[in-house]
């Protein structure tokens, strides 16, 4: 019996007018996202900056060579210090923002979604403000993103990556991880998509080697496995147990009760950072950095209730909008475009500021600046082209759904599916979990749960697929069976037979 290919011949258009003509959606979308970060490049030269933040990626990008091999985004600094300015950074930036969005719409017409399902679920990441003003902050956000959807593109693209692909993609998502310790979901969830269903070991070797490389390399130039994946210290995970700590019932050792909070349950600041910045936080009494991990251990350990509580309550707002706290108001604040971020000396904690034209480590001085034309667009803008929570939830929704739903022949859509809404709800409970909710750490869930809930949204209406073999009857031809291709629903209307080349297999006679 021959196992043959489908044959496949060209049928699509020719012509550059024919091409734009059939992807018109994404041409106008696309249009739109970078006529938008051409604004925002314009509003607010050179950079935005964030305190704290920002001056210490450029301070370590200064450091170089002994810049520790860990430290990615100050890495990417150091590398466009030639051109005089960090807007060159930014401008990369805006670009991945934009590649972003196209590689959604690539793969999701690979994989047989329709061009305006593609269109919609690019549609987030190009146009949302939020994600605009990531893109022009000097912050790690937009690499991490890039870096993880790099790594999932890589191993949903063919049915069964190859070793090439599994090496870039744990590569990917190590960068990711060292980037933002978050980025630990993104390799759980790849390394499980690699091996359920099974498909050899190539890849999945592959990939757990392109992590140990890139890791390898930190760790030659730390000399110590918690600094190489980035887990020294634990100020962040003690401000989130800290603000739920009821140390009245805790039995803690005398060096760990001192890092109690002075305020009573219920009276305490909104947001858990207070207790790793504010000067009157108890975190400067830490005699050692251990201790915060102990005192994180021990709440975890013993208000295990509470901890997941909040975590849960918190993790919800992603999803349903919630009032928010002054405090709160005041961080999101960073995150909209604002009429004119450079008058921030009357509110040093609330108003954004830009960076210096060069690559000082400071910002730009502050000064009353009147908005410009650019500025006063964008922050109308952000007013109202914010992706809201109850579409994120509907998201996830349809993602999970969709995945579930008893479709026989579309367990890859499932999978990719899951894999998406994986990565994307886990950034965010991660982030919440480990330190707070904010809405810059569940922005680049936008990158992922959009393109699940297409995957999602496609297998929900697709109809099912015959996957038993049957034996034909005497006299009659042997069928082919449907390629693997077509059972995951993947078709291409530019090539006549469906599927892209992936084998066919006989029926026996």
């Amino acid at each position: 019996m021959l196992v043959g290919r489908p044959t496949a011949r060209w049928a699509g258009p020719r012509s550059l007018p024919a091409l734009l003509r059939r992807h018109v959606g994404l041409v106008v979308v696309l249009a739109a996202g970078v006529a938008l970060r051409i604004t925002t490049m314009a509003a607010y030269p050179p950079a935005l900056w964030f305190q704290g933040d920002s001056g210490t990626y450029l301070r370590r990008a200064a450091e170089w060579p002994a810049m520790p091999a860990r430290w990615t985004y100050p890495w990417l600094l150091k590398g466009f210090e030639w051109t005089g300015t960090v807007a060159s950074v930014v401008a990369l930036q805006h670009l991945a923002g934009l590649a972003l969005g196209v590689a959604a719409y690539l793969l999701l017409r690979r994989l047989g979604g329709g061009p305006w399902l593609a269109t919609l679920a690019a549609a987030p990441v190009l146009l949302d403000a939020t994600q605009l003003t990531l893109e022009q902050y000097l912050l790690t956000e937009t690499l991490f993103t890039t870096a993880l959807a790099v790594a999932v593109l890589l191993l949903v693209w063919r049915e069964r990556p190859g070793t090439i692909a599994g090496l870039g993609a744990g590569v990917a998502v190590a960068l990711g991880m060292a980037t933002r310790p978050t980025g630990v979901v993104a390799l759980g969830a790849l390394l499980l998509f690699l091996l359920v269903p099974w498909r050899g070991w190539r890849a999945p070797a592959a990939y757990l080697l392109g992590i140990v490389v890139l890791f390898g390399v930190a760790f030659a130039g730390i000399g110590t496995v918690k600094g190489a994946l980035g887990l020294e210290g634990g100020k962040f995970l003690y401000g989130r147990t800290a603000q739920i700590a009821d140390c009245d019932r805790l039995e803690l050792r005398p060096g760990l009760r001192k890092l109690c909070p002075t305020q009573p349950l219920g009276q305490r600041p909104a947001r858990p950072d207070w207790f790793i910045w504010n000067r009157d936080s108890p975190i400067r009494a830490v005699e050692r950095p251990e201790d915060l991990d102990e005192f994180a251990r021990e709440v975890l350990r013993q208000q295990p209730g509470d901890y997941l509580a909040a975590v849960a309550s918190d993790t919800a707002r992603y999803f349903w909008p919630a009032p928010l706290a002054p405090t709160e108001a005041c961080l999101a604040n960073w995150w909209r475009p604002q009429p004119a971020p450079t008058d921030w000396a009357a509110d040093r904690d609330c108003v954004p500021r830009t960076a210096s034209p060069d690559y000082r480590w400071q910002p730009a001085p502050s000064r009353d600046v009147e908005p410009n034309a650019a500025s006063r667009f964008l922050h109308g803008y952000g007013r109202y082209a914010v992706t809201p929570p109850p579409a994120l939830a509907a998201m996830v929704l349809i993602a999970l759904v969709g995945a579930v739903w008893p479709r026989r022949g579309r367990l890859r859509l499932s999978m990719i599916g899951l894999l998406y809404a994986g990565v994307g709800l886990g950034i965010m409970v991660f982030s919440v979990a480990t330190s707070m909710f904010d809405h810059r750490y569940g922005l680049p869930a936008l990158a992922f749960l959009p393109i699940a809930a297409a995957v999602g949204w496609q297998r929900l209406r697709s109809a099912p697929q015959p996957t038993d073999r049957t034996t034909p009857a005497d006299g009659e031809p042997d069928r082919l069976a449907p390629t693997t291709a077509e059972s995951n629903g993947e078709h291409d209307e530019r090539i006549e037979d469906r599927g892209h080349g992936a084998a066919a297999v006989p029926q026996r006679g």
